[in-house]
């Protein structure tokens, strides 16, 4: 076999290939995770705690009825936008079964800085493989290890 100029050594092409598969891989692992964020439920929930706010002078919902009435008011056309059925269903998640975290009241808003640089709003109570969801006001979610979940949510059990 030529060597292209001495570019690649003798077996170079089964490594390259070796360090190419490798790096689809994780590539495809980390598109999986993407995707999960986007289906879950807490996006939306997220986006819909952010409208909250903003039509409600900057002020977090004070507690799940007062939210829940106002995802409700939005009508059935703003939940089937959203795949659910029912406001009910955007509360639970779909990887652990269980219902979310959400910050309610005004003290919600005012940890430190998540996804995309606003603190959050809702979470993952157990999530999966030792990470969890979060997920800001501005509708970002990010799946985060246990560390990091400590120092966005540093009141959390």
């Amino acid at each position: 076999m030529q060597h292209l100029g001495g570019w690649l050594p003798r077996h170079g092409w089964s490594s390259l290939g070796l360090v190419t598969f490798c790096a689809f891989l994780v590539g495809c692992s980390s598109h999986q995770a993407n995707l999960e964020q986007e289906q879950s439920n807490l996006k939306p929930l997220a986006t819909l705690y952010g409208r909250f706010i903003g039509q409600h002078r900057g002020q977090p919902p004070a507690n799940e009825t007062q939210f829940k009435q106002f995802i409700n008011s939005g009508g059935k056309d703003l939940l089937s936008s959203f795949n659910v059925s029912s406001a009910d269903e955007l509360f639970v998640s779909s990887r652990d079964g269980k219902p979310y975290v959400v910050l309610y009241g005004p003290e919600a808003a005012k940890g430190p800085p998540g996804p995309a640089g606003s603190p959050v709003v809702a979470y993952e109570q157990e999530g999966v493989g030792g990470k969890r969801f979060v997920a800001s006001s501005m509708g970002a979610v990010e799946e985060v290890d246990e560390a990091r979940f400590k120092q966005l949510v540093p009141g959390a059990p």
